[in-house]
């Protein structure tokens, strides 16, 4: 007959195993580059080619096999500076900067698809980041 603590310690080990083959929530940080003029920290959304990319804008996430893993819904953005010289004027050349929570397998890299064309989603410091152009 096995240990108690044998048993236990078997237990905890296939706990751990188990929670590490499943999914966790990641931050995903897409930056749209479009250079539309804004006001910093104000509600966008992708402009010209890129108008796809807006609040309420279902989209999927595919794994490196390329089956889909996740999807939901694309929140509001939000107007980061484009240029990091101070034009001292309200309204700047910006990128508009979505930011969303999405439960995925652990993994480096994955395709966030909203109409179209993936965009690679890279892990960079404990965020999943995408840009385009």
């Amino acid at each position: 007959m096995p240990h108690p603590r044998s048993v236990k310690l078997a237990g905890v080990l296939a706990l751990v195993l188990a929670a590490g083959c499943g999914n966790a929530s990641a931050e995903v940080k897409l930056l749209v580059r479009d250079g539309t003029v804004r006001a910093v920290g104000s509600e966008c959304s992708g402009t010209g080619a890129y108008a796809a990319l807006h609040r309420s804008a279902k989209f999927t996430v595919r794994g490196a096999e390329g089956k889909q893993v996740a999807e939901g819904v694309l929140p509001a953005g939000k107007a980061v500076a484009a240029l990091e010289e101070d034009l001292k004027v309200p309204r700047v050349p910006t990128f508009c900067e979505l930011t969303f929570a999405v439960s995925l397998p652990v993994a480096d890299t994955y395709d966030l698809v909203v109409e179209g064309e993936p965009i690679r989603l890279q892990r960079k410091d404990n965020q999943l980041v995408g840009m385009v152009p």
